[in-house]
């Protein structure tokens, strides 16, 4: 997934890390997408996601997915 090797090489803290996770899943769940490493849609998914949770204070994944989702102004199927 385009989410762990952008953070196998960052310090995050575990608890933060899980929530990128989960928000990333949710949001290729709610695009239809396949989580894959060489879909560009999905690095930037990835990469909107970090942006927000490091922002966030107390995060909550499923905010963060459909913040991510509405910020890149992606379309849900």
């Amino acid at each position: 997934m385009a989410i762990y090797r952008l953070l196998e090489n960052a310090a995050f803290d575990p608890n933060k890390v899980a929530v990128m996770v989960e928000a990333y899943e949710c949001a290729c769940k709610e695009l239809d997408l396949t989580c894959s490493r060489n879909d560009p849609l999905t690095e930037l998914l990835a990469r909107k996601i970090i942006e927000l949770t490091q922002a966030e204070t107390d995060p909550d994944p499923k905010r963060i997915c459909e913040r991510s989702i509405k910020e890149l102004g992606v379309s849900q199927h």
